[in-house]
This record gives structure tokens, C-alpha cells and sequence, in this order.
């Protein structure tokens, strides 16, 4: 009866990241900006940053929020907040309201990350069950995977059959709102509230409290550094490598029916869907990477692969196969280190702070991304080639600090 409800609660874990991802708009959200609302990709650079931004300041104050008032609460407020965004974004027809939906989808961002995955791990460990954390959380990352993959797919047909892309939000509240209900079912053991009294002071000392453990502590501090910099590197370079591909796959017309508008639609929807479906795969089986190699030395070997296919891609920039194939590794990449980090930045944390540490791990990726994304998109102005070539330099120099600090506390420890 007991393995019956644990697989049941973890089901609704992966069923909570399959509708999480069900974004419909999200292939289209920068053509929705540029080319059907008319923003410049200078004011769409305003709407990341604000989005980055507003999750920067509030994702320290989110983690201490979920690990004192409730992990349940936080979740049901940040699809509020989700919902809200996307009735927005669909009105919006002034920029400052574009602004108004960021601010709302950053707060919603923000409430969410780390909150969930906490959640996981305070259930596994509450009931004691012996699969690893990387398994359990690959494979709900994969039902997201899949959610992602389900999205791309499905939006392709009502970006086609809808009057306007716009209606592709008012679609996506429907899985929210659905999430937002699953959450609600979760057992009321996993709100875990420590207080329920919010006073501000005490807030506030808890905030600088959970920002000195994560910092203080050398294992927790370096673990999400290493996170959140390969995250940053991700966010930031993912977005210049798909516009090459779609504007080389623009001169094949596959689908003749339908106009070239029509294709880059299809085409955005199935390379989102064929990227989706191999990261699943990916996330779903990083368990297995760590039943064969130390996860150390997984993690450790991702920098120098990410680091050889950026310096190759930089000399293949004309052929679409391989842009497309380094692509794709890219994202295993991504998704194969993903559950191995939460889990050892889990493990590393004590249990009432994980919420709290996760949410600082975010933090420092949006920093990263807002700081790194401006001098990223200033040296793609002037060659794409030099920006891979100097990533994947840097994404070299990571491994090479990695492999000298593994080896230097080898050393310290048989000394």
C-alpha cells in the first residue's frame, strides 16, 4: 500500500513538470514580441533583463518564504502569478504592459525554483526511500522534458489554427491552472511551514541567515558556483545557436501547403519538440551516468566536452547538420548534469535550508546571465565565430580549474 502511494506522489511530482512545460507560446514568444507586436529587440532585451532582474532580487526572500511559511503555499502563489502574466502578455498591446507581464512572470519564476525540488527531497527523505535523488529527480525532469516536448508539438497546430498568435497564452493557463490544482492535492506534511507567523524582522534575519550558510559553507559555496556558471553559459548561448539553424533551414521549403510564414512556425515547433525529446531521454538516464562514473568526474568532463563542441561549432557555422547536432548535444549536456547538481547541492545543504540554497543558486544564475548577456550579444555583433571560440576557451579554463581543484583536495585529504 505504502509503495503504492510513494509511486502515485511521485507521479504527480513528474505530472507537475509535464504541465509546468505545456508554455505554448514559448517557441513563438520572440516572434510574438518582434514581429506581431513590433517591439525592437533592444526593448525585448529590456523585457529579459527585467524578467532577470526581478528574479535576482526575489529569489533569496522566495527560498526563505517556502522553507518557513510553506513549500504548498509559495507554489500555489507562483501560479497565480504565472496566470496573471498571461492574461498580460495577451492583452498587452503597450509596452509597459509587456513590462507589467515580465514583472509578473519573473515573481512567478522566482516562486518557483527550488521550491519544488525541495519538495522532492524532503519527501524521499521523510519516507526513507532508497533510489537516488538523481534518479527520482531526472525522471521527473524528464516528464518536464516531455511536457516540453508535448508543447512543441501541439503549438504548431494552434499557431496555425488560432486567429493569432496571442491566444497560445490564454491556451497555456489551462495547464497552470491545472498545476496549480495538483499542487493543492499535494499532502499537507510536504507545506512543512516552521512558522506561521510571518513577521518581517525575523524575515529579514532569516534572509541573511540562509545567504551566510550557502556562503560560509565551502562544499555548498562552490557547488553552486559550478551550477549556476555552466546554467548562465547555457541561457545565454542557446538563443544565438537557434537562429542560425532556422535561418538555414528557411531556404528548404518542406511543407508547400502552407506559406513561408507557416513554415518557420512548423519548423520552430518541431526543432523545439526534437530537442525536448532527446533532453527527456537525457534526464531520465543521468542516473545510470553516475552507476558507471564517479559524478564528479562527470561533472567535471562536461566542461571540456561543452568546450571542444563550442570551439567546433565556431568553424561550422555554414552547415546545418552540424549546427544542429552541437545543438542537441548541447542540451544532453545540459540535462545529463542538471540532476546530478541538485542532487549534490541537496545533499550538501542541510535539509531546512535546501529551498533557500536552490533558490540562491538561481539568483546567481540570473546575475551571471544579466551580466554575461549584454557582452555576449556585443561580440555576436561582430562575429559569431570569435563569441564560440571564446566560450568554449572559457568553458576549457572551468575544466582545468575543476580537475585542479579535484585533484588539490585528493591530495589535502591523504596528507
Amino acid at each position: 500500500m505504502r509503495d503504492k502511494q510513494h509511486k502515485i506522489q511521485i507521479f504527480k511530482f513528474g505530472m507537475y513538470g509535464f504541465l509546468k512545460n505545456l508554455r505554448f507560446y514559448e517557441p513563438y514568444l520572440l516572434y510574438y514580441f518582434t514581429i506581431i507586436s513590433g517591439l525592437s529587440l533592444f526593448q525585448v532585451g529590456i523585457l529579459y533583463s527585467i524578467r532577470e532582474i526581478i528574479i535576482y532580487l526575489v529569489e533569496i526572500p522566495s527560498g526563505v518564504i517556502a522553507d518557513r511559511y510553506g513549500k504548498k503555499l509559495e507554489l500555489v502563489f507562483c501560479f497565480l502569478f504565472y496566470i496573471l502574466s498571461f492574461s498580460i502578455f495577451f492583452l498587452a498591446g503597450q509596452f509597459y504592459l509587456f513590462v507589467i507581464g515580465m514583472i509578473l512572470f519573473g515573481l512567478g519564476e522566482a516562486f518557483r525554483s527550488g521550491t519544488h525540488k525541495a519538495m522532492i527531497m524532503q519527501y524521499l527523505d521523510m519516507h526513507e526511500i532508497k533510489d537516488s535523488k538523481t534518479k527520482v529527480y531526472g525522471g521527473t525532469r524528464s516528464m518536464s522534458m516531455l511536457g516540453s516536448m508535448t508543447m512543441s508539438l501541439i503549438s504548431i497546430i494552434f499557431v496555425i489554427w488560432l486567429p493569432e498568435v496571442r491566444y497560445l497564452f490564454l491556451i497555456s493557463i489551462i495547464p497552470y491552472a491545472l498545476d496549480l490544482m495538483l499542487i493543492v492535492s499535494y499532502p499537507k506534511y510536504l507545506n512543512h511551514a516552521e512558522s506561521k507567523k510571518f513577521i518581517f524582522k525575523e524575515f529579514i534575519h532569516e534572509n541573511i541567515r540562509s545567504i551566510r550558510y550557502s556562503f560560509r559553507n565551502r562544499s555548498v559555496r562552490k557547488l553552486l558556483f559550478e551550477a549556476s556558471t555552466y546554467q548562465s553559459s547555457f541561457k545565454s548561448i542557446k538563443d544565438y545557436i537557434q537562429p542560425i539553424i532556422l535561418t538555414m533551414s528557411m531556404s528548404i521549403i518542406l511543407f508547400t501547403k502552407f506559406t513561408l510564414d507557416e513554415n518557420l512556425k512548423i519548423y520552430i515547433g518541431i526543432i523545439y519538440a526534437f530537442i525536448y525529446l532527446i533532453s527527456s531521454f537525457a534526464s531520465r538516464n543521468a542516473y545510470k551516468v553516475v552507476e558507471r562514473y564517479n559524478t564528479r568526474n562527470v561533472l567535471t568532463v562536461t566542461w571540456l566536452l561543452t568546450g571542444i563542441i563550442m570551439i567546433i561549432l565556431a568553424f561550422f557555422l555554414n552547415s546545418i547538420f552540424v549546427v544542429f547536432f552541437i545543438f542537441v548535444l548541447f542540451y544532453i549536456f545540459l540535462n545529463i548534469r542538471r540532476p546530478l547538481m541538485v542532487e549534490l547541492v541537496g545533499n550538501a545543504s542541510e535539509p531546512s535550508r535546501r529551498a533557500s540554497v536552490l533558490s540562491i543558486e538561481s539568483q546567481m544564475t540570473s546575475l551571471l546571465t544579466a551580466i554575461s548577456a549584454p557582452i555576449i550579444g556585443f561580440i555576436a555583433d561582430r562575429s559569431m565565430q570569435l563569441l564560440f571560440i571564446l566560450v568554449g576557451i572559457i568553458m576549457m579554463l572551468f575544466y582545468i580549474y575543476n580537475l585542479y581543484f579535484s585533484t588539490h583536495k585528493k591530495q589535502t585529504k591523504i596528507s
